[in-house]
């Protein structure tokens, strides 16, 4: 899953479900992307590790 591999995906998820993801990946330190990657790999997909790290500038 390298760069040139990635896609977007876009969803609706009710407004108190985000507010949560975004209360949790605050608490972690971490995007909601990486919240989102990690709980993936933890079901079970393949996910790799350079994936799941934070991409913000100055955060890796």
């Amino acid at each position: 899953m390298g760069k040139g591999n990635s896609d977007s995906l876009q969803l609706q998820i009710p407004q108190e479900l985000k507010r949560k993801l975004a209360m949790d990946a605050a608490k972690e330190g971490v995007t909601i992307r990486s919240l989102i990657l990690s709980a993936l790999a933890a079901a079970g997909y393949d996910v790799p590790d350079d994936e799941i790290r934070d991409k913000r500038k100055g955060r890796q």
